[in-house]
Formats: C-alpha cells, sequence, structure tokens
C-alpha cells in the first residue's frame, strides 16, 4: 500500500516489509536538501526512513550515518531527538530507521531552541564522535579552506576582511547537534525536539550557537530575515553566562567562517548561498 507518488527504491521497500508484517504507507518528507527521507506508516510503525548521500558531506557539515546512529542511541530517553530503531545498507547506501517525530518546523532559532541546546549541553557526549577546535585560528583555517581555488566578488572581499585572530579562552567540551538550524528544530504541544543529526560532534558549545545564530543558515533553511535583536533574545535564553561571553568573542570568527562556507557553496551551483553570505556578513541589517 503507498500514499505517495514518490516511492522509495523497491529494495528499501521489501526491507521494511521484512520488518512489519501489516501494510504500509510511504509519504515522502518535504525538505532532504541532503539527504532522502520517508515518513512509513502502519498498524505497528510510524518511522522515518532516511537514505544518506554519501556526496554530500563536506568539512563544515559531515553526512555520517554512523554518527548519527551513536547520537540517536545516546539520546534515548532524553526527549531530544527520535527514538532510534535500525541501521541497513541497501546496495551500497546506508540508512537509518527512527521513530517518526511530530511537529511543526520552528521557522527561527528563538529561547526554546537555545535552552533546549543548553540541556543537551549537559549530556555526556558518547564515544567516538568527531572533535571539534573552535579556537579562532581554526575557525579562520576552515574558512579559507573553502575559499581555496575560488575567484569571485565575495572571495575577493571576504580574503579582504578575513579577521585577525585573536585568544579566546577554550570551553569545557559538550554533546554537540552540529547542525541545529531551524528546519532541523520540531516543536508539537510546546516540546521541542532536534532531528537529523548526522553531524554531532564533541567540543564547544558555542559550535551549535553559531549554527543555530546563524543569519546565512536562517535564510536557506528558516524563515528567511534574522534579524538582530532576535538573535540576541534567543542568545540571552543560553543558561551559561560564560558560554554566551565566549560566544560574543568568537562570532566575528563563526560569521567569516560561515560566509567563506556560503562562497564555496555559489560555486557548486547553490545560488541561494549567495544573500545568505550578505545575511552573514551584514548581521546588524539580516
Amino acid at each position: 500500500m503507498s500514499c505517495a507518488a514518490d516511492l522509495p527504491p523497491k529494495g528499501l521497500r521489501d526491507l521494511v516489509a521484512q520488518r512489519v508484517t501489516a501494510p504500509v504507507c510511504w509519504v515522502r518528507l518535504p525538505g532532504g536538501r541532503t539527504n532522502r527521507s520517508w515518513r512509513v506508516r502502519g498498524a505497528t510503525c510510524d518511522w522515518v526512513v532516511k537514505l544518506f548521500d554519501a556526496s554530500r558531506s563536506n568539512r563544515l557539515f559531515p553526512n555520517d550515518p554512523q554518527a548519527e546512529r551513536q547520537a540517536l542511541i545516546a539520546l534515548a530517553g532524553q526527549g531530544l531527538g527520535p527514538d532510534f530503531v535500525a541501521e541497513f545498507e541497501l546496495q551500497g547506501e546506508v540508512g537509518l530507521i527512527y521513530d517518526y517525530v511530530e511537529g511543526a518546523l520552528s521557522g527561527k532559532t528563538d529561547h526554546r531552541t537555545i535552552r533546549a541546546l543548553g540541556r543537551l549541553h549537559h549530556l555526556t557526549p558518547p564515544p567516538g564522535l568527531r572533535q571539534i577546535d573552535v579556537c579562532p585560528v581554526v575557525l579562520l583555517e576552515q574558512g579559507r579552506s573553502f575559499l581555496r581555488g575560488l575567484d569571485t566578488l565575495l572571495v575577493r572581499h571576504l580574503i579582504a576582511t578575513e579577521p585577525a585572530p585573536s585568544p579566546v579562552p577554550g570551553g569545557r567540551e559538550v554533546f554537540l547537534h552540529g547542525d541545529p538550524v531551524p528546519a532541523n528544530v520540531l516543536i508539537h504541544d510546546g516540546r521541542l525536539r532536534f532531528i537529523d543529526w548526522q553531524c554531532p560532534a564533541r567540543g564547544d558549545a558555542t559550535a551549535d550557537l553559531a549554527i543555530a545564530l546563524s543569519p546565512a543558515m536562517h535564510h536557506v533553511y528558516g524563515r528567511g530575515i534574522f534579524a538582530k535583536a532576535e538573535q540576541e533574545t534567543a542568545l540571552a535564553a543560553y543558561p551559561e553566562a560564560d558560554t554566551i561571553a565566549r560566544y560574543r568573542q568568537l562570532a566575528p570568527f563563526y560569521r567569516w567562517r560561515m560566509a567563506a562556507y556560503c562562497a564555496w557553496k555559489v560555486a557548486r551551483g547553490e545560488a541561494i548561498y549567495e544573500v545568505a553570505a550578505e545575511a552573514e556578513l551584514n548581521p546588524e541589517r539580516a
């Protein structure tokens, strides 16, 4: 039985059929700029089945199914993400099955998202996750790595305006979502959960704040304009004042790196990132 014209590969339907005895309904989920996913409903299941596209992984946003599996297992019972069901491989493609999460997309980062990130950051990260370094020197080098070999007006502007590195005290290592953009935040009956855990990491909490508060990411994955006042109100909800202070110190380097990432995406044919870069570079006008 099917409720969708855009069915998954037959092999994937057969694989799910082995796990449930009753007929199921497949519905392609919207979004999916990185991976393909479907909602599968039946008498004994309400799942998301997600197929990973290995070509969509990059240095800032890895697309790692094993890391997502580790994160979901570690989050069991915490109410911050979907419950893990299974991992599978189909003709060289890796996929995951996890429980479907009801909810509407947040659209914009607000105090609820930031407080939920604070909860996540107090959990012990599972072993094996990538470790990230957010000192200014490293953030700038990551940005330069996206710009190498490119020559556009935006790239020249970024090279000319690269901020000078300055020392910023490090923070404790926490459990990071890695990609808490508005499209990965669902709210239902006042309850917030994060989805799409394919970029989890261990590192400074400011790394998640930088993505959650990024004007560029709101342009691509949210409701467009993310005003400076909205950013400040959201940031103030984070439960640790020293993390807020450290984020403010690191923000120029995070923003420059994000703009460099946007320039790289534009060069790969994703035109939406051109306006996103402008929003990132001019947060007071975002």
